[in-house]
């Protein structure tokens, strides 16, 4: 199975900003009904090509999640 994955950039009315996590700057614009229904700015989505679905990689998130705010600490720390 082939999986490309995306961060939930923002939710503007009912649009969700995804930016695929490639490194490349990606940007996709996608109805918020396509996506999981809990979905909030920040999650990591695992999108499926050949099923063309979308779920919330919540491992994902909470490592992402987890090194921000690590960093955050850091930052202040200094």
């Amino acid at each position: 199975m082939a999986y490309k994955f995306y961060t939930v950039d923002r939710i503007e009315e009912d649009i969700a900003v995804l930016y695929e996590r490639d490194g490349e700057e990606n940007k996709t614009d996608i109805h918020v009904s396509e996506l999981p229904e809990d979905i909030k700015e920040g999650d990591i989505l695992k999108f499926d090509e050949e099923n063309s679905t979308y779920t919330i990689d919540k491992e994902q998130t909470e490592q992402v999640k987890t090194n921000i705010e690590e960093r955050f600490r850091k930052l202040f720390k200094k």
